[in-house]
């Protein structure tokens, strides 16, 4: 974490002989320096990318899965917990408040963003608790959903720390509303949800048992020390070099870190995403994936129609690939939704060893699943 922290410095003195433009205005505007064009070369690579994983997804036996037979799904008596209701109409009431721009409704509207995602929390918890028989997140973790909460705050604004080195991949151009101070209080209060709503969005994905059987039975890799060090050192040069080439390593942004965290964690032999790779359940580490790009599609759609009054609104500027977007989103950025999900639980695993939580995301006498 050290390292992660660290090396965007000692690139960015290389590059700039200090910080880099613009390091420390919050919440971040449009970088002073413009990204490069669409361009067509990078674009391809990016989309064949795309293509390979969509493969992957789609025809897992393509790539060495088996087939495995699902049983009849049990019934299930479970009603939807007290918290279901209140999340459901909290999420409604403030994405219409949201999107109606109602000038009767100003400042307040200005203050649905946190609401609204904590009441699509509870609004998946209660799916999953209604669809598991009574097991859920919050219902049986929810002292570590608080640590998860702030774990999450901490790890998002890493991220915008680490988003002044690539010379601002993302900004916040509603910076109108508050003080600089009101800014970190109200970001960091929104910065509480990322983490929350991908966990439950994956607790969620494991009560359809058909799509983790799918990923359950595929190639087992037990990677060696030998690969788990270069997985480790490429984490390091990734994140030192993206300062110095912003725009070509764009996207090292969140593979570096997530190289870096991966890697030593294996070699000190902790459990990590991977670690059931190893007997060919690559259930976790997809469903996880998929639940980031899920949920930050509903959320990059809420997110379109959000200004001018959502403090909170962001746009992209991706260099080579800003085009076509679904929403504020270049296209092929979406997928980078899938490795930040990874990386969303590889920060909270670092989070729970650093400070010794008893906690996971299991629930024994439930479909979901058996590991960390």
């Amino acid at each position: 974490m050290i390292l992660i922290v660290v090396l965007p410095l000692l690139g960015s003195l290389f590059k700039w002989n200090g910080l880099p433009p613009q390091f420390g205005q919050f919440p971040v505007q449009a970088s002073i320096i413009p990204d490069p064009g669409f361009d067509l070369i990078y674009f391809s690579l990016g989309l064949a990318v795309v293509v390979f994983i969509l493969a992957y997804l789609i025809f897992p036996q393509l790539f060495g899965f088996r087939r495995v037979a699902t049983s009849p799904r049990p019934s299930n008596t479970a009603n939807f917990p007290w918290w279901f209701w209140p999340g459901v109409i909290v999420t409604i009431l403030c994405w219409i408040a949201m999107w109606g721009q109602f000038s009767w409704l100003e400042p307040a509207v200005h203050f649905t963003f946190v609401p609204q995602w904590w009441g699509f929390i509870l609004t998946i918890d209660g799916l999953v608790y209604k669809r598991s028989g009574g097991k859920s997140l919050l219902a049986h973790r929810s002292g570590m959903m608080v640590l998860v909460a702030l774990a999450s705050c901490i790890t998002w604004f890493l991220f915008e720390y680490l988003n002044y080195f690539i010379l601002v991949n993302w900004y916040y151009p509603d910076n109108q509303w508050f003080s600089t101070a009101g800014y970190y209080v109200w970001f960091g209060l929104a910065f509480t949800t990322v983490i929350p709503a991908v966990f439950e969005w994956y607790t969620l994905l494991n009560t359809f048992e058909r799509m983790v059987k799918k990923y359950e039975s595929g190639p087992e890799l037990n990677p060696s020390p030998v690969f788990k060090s270069a997985v480790f050192a490429v984490g390091v040069l990734l994140t030192f070099g993206f300062p110095i080439f912003p725009h070509p390593l764009f996207f090292a942004l969140w593979i570096g870190p997530l190289l870096i965290l991966s890697g030593a964690m294996s070699l000190a032999g902790y459990w990590t995403p991977y670690t059931p790779i190893s007997k060919g359940n690559w259930s976790p580490i997809t469903l996880m994936a998929l639940a980031c790009l899920f949920n930050y599609f509903i959320g990059e759609m809420w997110n379109f129609w959000s200004p001018p009054n959502n403090p909170n609104y962001w746009k992209y500027e991706i260099p080579y690939v800003n085009w076509p977007h679904i929403f504020e989103m270049p296209a092929l950025g979406f997928f980078g939704y899938l490795p930040f999900g990874i990386l969303c639980w590889v920060a909270w695993l670092w989070f729970k060893h650093v400070f010794n939580i008893e906690s996971d995301l299991r629930f024994k006498t439930s479909g979901l699943p058996e590991n960390e």
